[in-house]
């Protein structure tokens, strides 16, 4: 990541994918807001946090999301077996029940716009067509006169 050498072409193979498993779900466990980290894995998945997914889950920093996906797919295009494709899956979807809460926690935070004054008698509407300033003459484009010609040079 410092180097910025990122290539989707070279995808590392994990020949330890048990290992790489366990890893994995410890720092995933030690993203988490710390309710969620008190059971173990799989993580509980409690509504006693949700004011706090803003600030606290998933892996932070600019990169996040990105680290998260680049390492479930280290661990995806190296998986053999179907115990291991289990535990994938119970990581994917514990990421996606994250996911969700942050979103509808996001959407909860964002203010609510007043609603829309309607005109008063006394306001005019727009014109349907289109802002003035974009109105033409004879609602077609006019050729531009020259400098020469406005000049008087044209003879």
């Amino acid at each position: 990541m410092k180097t910025r050498s990122y290539d989707p072409t070279q995808i590392p193979f994990i020949s330890d994918v048990g290992l790489y498993s366990k890893e994995w779900t410890s720092w995933w466990t030690l993203c988490q807001p710390a309710w969620r980290q008190s059971e173990g894995w799989p993580l509980p998945r409690e509504e006693q946090g949700a004011a706090k997914w803003g600030i606290k889950a998933g892996a932070r920093g600019h990169n996040g999301i990105f680290l998260v996906i680049m390492s479930t797919t280290w661990w995806a295009s190296s998986i053999k077996s179907a115990e291991d494709w289990a535990k994938f899956d119970e990581a994917m979807e514990d990421i996606q029940w994250v996911v969700d809460r942050m979103a509808a926690a996001s959407q909860e935070a964002l203010p609510v716009p007043p609603p829309p004054v309607p005109p008063t008698p006394s306001q005019e509407p727009m014109p349907a067509q289109g802002a003035p300033w974009m109105a033409r003459e004879g609602g077609k484009r006019q050729p531009k006169p020259s400098r020469r010609m406005l000049e008087g040079g044209w003879k």
